[in-house]
């Protein structure tokens, strides 16, 4: 289904994208803002300068839609409930006029006890404003969209690069489940094309995380040092946040309400999240790359100068499936299957020189673009069972280490192939190779015993 739609909010972080994302669905589009330039926008959009709180402005904007997206949220003053309440009855008394066929509102969780924030309380009223009105609302609720242009990002992005040493008060420990930007969009845009509905849908990514993960994961995707969490009583929000937008582009009652509303648990209830876009749910390690514009991670090279590798094989005594399970496990809590403690001081001897190497964890399904401890995932091939991973530890050079399982010459048995690529950066690089190869050797050759011997005690299925 082909629809007329309008975007209020076209200017802000979430409408720009989701204009761009409309007009490549085929869709009609007029973008609205109060100071929204025509060159930011596709070509063939209708751009409409106006206050959301101006009727006649508004009613002008909805008259012949079909569906209007509405994206606004006045955080900039200390009025902004009022303000929001205001513009939601406004735009919900257009859109009945106008004969709109569907409302759709992004806004936020709606956490338990009396105790709420303003922001999600003011986010909460708007989205009741438009599920009252006659004609049919998509309430879509997002505790933290992780995208470019994001304010919450904003915020996560300058504790983690602030100092090694980040102060956590108890909120830290609160939980959410971070969304990434292009399944927000998935959801807005599949709503133009949707028959209409009445009801309150939760948008969440695939994994819940503290605050102070999402600190920690911010730092290691832009390969910053494991920051350090020092534990203190909880700080004022009003001073917390003066002090913080004095280094910060963001106004001081934007910081105030993000630091408020961080002081709730933003997990919603599973029953009542949105099915996961084609293909699966983003995680929060593809949210952030995207968010910061870092490319895909380059695959390890077949032919340059000074190349060198390490190839492998180890019989298992278990099926490839087996073998795959154990491989795409990895990391994490997992571990590598190798000495204790030696991916371990690496990675104490890499922090130590600013690198990333006391990082920990995984999501629970790899995918290209995520961490996993010091290692970035560059290829996940299910078909072919090949993993592909990018060492992210300081070197003089670049290397990736390469695991795939392959059938043996039983129905119960299978192969491990290892291999370790090295690119060297210069004669440095070639006296680190030589100088460390015998404890590479080790520790590279108990891993691949290691791995083919745990998928031999796993259970199978």
């Amino acid at each position: 289904m082909v629809s007329t739609c309008l975007v209020i909010g076209a200017g802000g972080y979430i409408g720009r994208p989701l204009v761009a994302a409309l007009v490549g669905a085929g869709h009609g589009v007029r973008a609205m803002g109060r100071s929204l330039d025509p060159e930011d926008v596709p070509g063939g959009v209708t751009v409409l300068r106006g206050d959301a709180r101006v009727p006649v402005a508004v009613a002008a904007a909805v008259a012949g839609v079909d569906v209007v997206y509405h994206l606004v949220h006045s955080m900039a003053g200390d009025d902004f409930v009022s303000v929001d309440d205001e513009i939601a009855r406004v735009v919900a008394k257009a859109a009945v006029e106008a004969g709109v066929r569907q409302v759709v509102y992004l806004g936020g969780p709606r956490p338990g006890g009396d105790d709420v924030s303003a922001h999600l309380a003011s986010r909460a009223g708007v989205g009741d404003v438009f599920l009252r009105a006659p004609v049919p609302a998509l309430v879509l609720q997002a505790s933290m969209i992780i995208g470019a242009g994001s304010a919450s990002l904003d915020l996560l992005a300058r504790a983690s690069r602030a100092a090694p040493v980040l102060l956590a008060p108890p909120w830290m420990d609160n939980r959410s489940r971070p969304v990434a930007l292009d399944d927000v969009l998935h959801h807005l845009v599949a709503a133009a094309g949707a028959a209409p509905r009445n009801e309150t849908v939760e948008l969440a990514g695939p994994e819940t995380v503290t605050y102070l993960d999402l600190v920690q994961r911010y730092a290691r995707v832009a390969r910053l040092r494991r920051r350090v969490p020092v534990p203190i009583p909880p700080l004022p929000d009003g001073p917390t946040a003066t002090a913080v937008s004095v280094f910060s582009p963001l106004p001081a009652p934007l910081v105030r309400a993000l630091l408020e509303s961080l002081r709730h648990d933003l997990v919603p209830d599973p029953a009542a999240v949105a099915a996961p876009p084609p293909g699966g749910a983003t995680s929060v390690d593809q949210a952030l790359r995207a968010a910061l514009g870092l490319p895909a991670p380059e695959a390890p090279p077949s032919i340059a100068p000074g190349l060198r590798t390490d190839h492998r094989e180890v019989a298992s005594a278990s099926t490839d499936t087996g073998l795959w399970r154990v491989i795409t496990d990895i990391g994490g809590a997992a571990g590598w299957h190798t000495i204790p403690g030696a991916w371990a001081l690496r990675g104490a001897i890499d922090h130590v020189i600013g690198g990333v190497g006391l990082h920990r964890g995984r999501p629970e399904r790899l995918a290209e673009g995520d961490s996993v401890d010091s290692w970035t995932v560059v290829e996940r091939d299910d078909e072919r069972r090949v993993l592909v991973l990018r060492a992210d530890m300081r070197l003089p050079g670049k290397a990736w280490l390469t695991l795939r399982a392959r059938p043996g010459p039983a129905a119960d048995e299978s192969v491990l192939e290892q291999t370790v690529t090295y690119q060297p950066d210069g004669v440095a690089g070639t006296l680190y190779w030589y100088a460390n190869k015998p404890a590479h050797d080790v520790v590279f050759g108990l891993m691949a015993r290691g791995i083919a011997h745990a998928a031999e005690r796993a259970p199978l299925g």
